[in-house]
């Protein structure tokens, strides 16, 4: 391909990204390994889709600011729920989804001391559920996604030494000019990339989720309870309950949870805190980035997301990402556990399939599903409750040996939750927190008595009590009122 050819449709696309310097400098390269223009599938050689294709390519570069482009997350989201068939609720479904929540109500405020609180009782299609989640995606994931960016980027410049792209005498002619649009491009290519990623894991979530708490981290405010009916229908399509039964059993589950971050202030700080430190330190394997930095071609943006999905950024953990991974995981199983007893507990009186259903939704969340997609696959983020049947096991000892205000006492601190060891041997959680507590009261004794000149003095006596006629005696060598000193002597 001659430089002074007139240019095709692939050479003028270069040139829209590149620049004339620098595409011409790719196209050499390109030669040079045998690629030929005239070999790639036709769309390429027809103009008009070339520049309908720059021009949307371009349109993306431009409006791509910051480590997610959520103007692509949102739309891409809406288009495939929608496409995957979302009929809007009709005002029958809907009415029938908000009684469900509202009987919820009426059966929880028989199990859990945690009130209801004021509530908005929504009913939504998949398409809503993407627009309305959105928010908390992006307090989760941006972190995430801007320290990806950093690193790509970073990995670019120390391809070429500590200075960057400063060394660049013995590089060819328009190399430099090719590798500073390339750089430059990265970080946009890497969150056009990001977006496209995430837009397709949201739409698969919202096809899987039947409200707001699925992932155990709320992605609604805590005043709205919601449901998705057609969500639903599909999941109890193919179960042997009913499907009156199945929603309703989900409306528990769904109000559980709302009450839960209602009644627990510290609760949802703690988990999207546990997420941000986490994405805050991570990692990337540089080796793996510079690999993609010197294989990806910057005019095809599919080899930069065929990296991202690929699992390039291999990450090496530090020991405060550890400690925030166990935290989040350890939450979301309290999270879990809770709900599943509360809900056993409000819905075993009136559903004949509650036990079930509940034994359903043990194997739907071992089985994992988009939200590990989501920060699993990108980051290597665990969403999944993996200990959420000891953490059962805890919540029902505890209320069986003091009742559920002992068992929602444990939401009372941070401190307070089970611990992840605890979860591992919930048989020995009442044993071990007794002779804790126990611990700490005599702890708390020697203290006191410490600080009130008492301690080491029998008990039932104080500094200057008198025990009696023997213990009020003068000491040998004490001198008494009106004695001589000198009479022992």
């Amino acid at each position: 391909m001659n430089e002074n050819e007139s240019g095709t449709p692939f050479e003028d696309f270069l040139r829209s990204i590149l620049g004339d310097e620098a595409a011409a400098e790719a196209a050499r390269a390109l030669e040079a390994q045998g690629f030929d223009p005239a070999n790639l599938p036709p769309e390429f050689s027809d103009p008009a889709r070339m520049r309908a294709a720059m021009g949307q390519f371009q349109f993306l570069m431009n409006t791509t600011a910051g480590p997610v482009n959520w103007r692509i997350v949102e739309d891409s989201a809406k288009q495939a729920a929608y496409a995957s068939g979302d009929p809007a609720p009709t005002a029958t479904e809907a009415e029938a989804a908000r009684q469900a929540m509202t009987v919820a109500d009426l059966w929880l405020d028989a199990v859990t001391d945690f009130a209801s609180g004021p509530v908005t009782r929504d009913v939504w299609s998949k398409v809503a559920w993407v627009e309305h989640t959105i928010p908390t995606w992006k307090r989760i994931c941006e972190p995430i996604a801007l320290n990806v960016s950093r690193a790509l980027s970073g990995a670019l410049s120390d391809q070429f030494g500590p200075d960057g792209l400063g060394e660049v005498s013995s590089l060819p002619d328009g190399m430099a000019a090719m590798l500073g649009k390339t750089q430059e491009m990265m970080p946009r290519l890497s969150a056009m990339m990001f977006s496209a990623q995430l837009a397709r894991a949201l739409a698969a979530l919202a096809g899987e989720s039947f409200g707001t708490y699925d992932t155990g981290i709320p992605l609604s405010d805590a005043s709205h309870a919601v449901l998705l009916p057609h969500t639903i229908a599909e999941f109890a399509d193919g179960l042997d309950a009913p499907f009156d039964e199945v929603r309703q059993f989900l409306a528990v589950r769904e109000a559980a949870h709302r009450r839960l971050f209602a009644s627990v202030p510290w609760l949802e700080g703690d988990l999207v805190r546990a997420v941000e430190r986490y994405a805050s330190q991570i990692a990337i394997d540089t080796e793996a980035i510079t690999e993609v930095a010197r294989s990806v071609d910057p005019s095809d943006p599919e080899s930069v997301e065929s990296a991202l999905s690929g699992g390039v950024f291999a990450l090496a953990t530090t020991p405060d990402q550890r400690r925030a991974l166990t935290r989040l995981e350890t939450m979301l199983a309290l999270i879990e556990g809770w709900v599943e007893v509360v809900t056993a507990r409000a819905t075993l009186p009136y559903l004949p399939h509650a036990d079930a259903l509940r034994e359903m939704m043990r194997r739907r969340r071992a089985s994992g599903g988009p939200a590990e997609e989501i920060l699993g696959t990108l980051i290597g983020l665990k969403m999944r409750p993996r200990q959420a049947r000891g953490a059962a096991s805890i919540f029902s000892l505890v209320e069986a040996d003091g009742g559920r205000e002992a068992r929602e006492a444990l939401w009372s601190h941070p401190d307070m939750v089970p611990s992840e060891t605890e979860l591992a041997t919930p048989d020995t959680f009442l044993t071990l927190r007794r002779a804790a507590a126990e611990e700490d009261a005599d702890i708390d004794a020697a203290l006191t008595s410490l600080l009130d000149g008492t301690l080491g003095w029998a008990e039932g006596l104080e500094p200057g009590a008198d025990s009696g006629e023997e213990s009020s005696a003068p000491g040998d060598g004490e001198a008494t009122e009106g004695s001589d000193p000198h009479d022992n002597e």
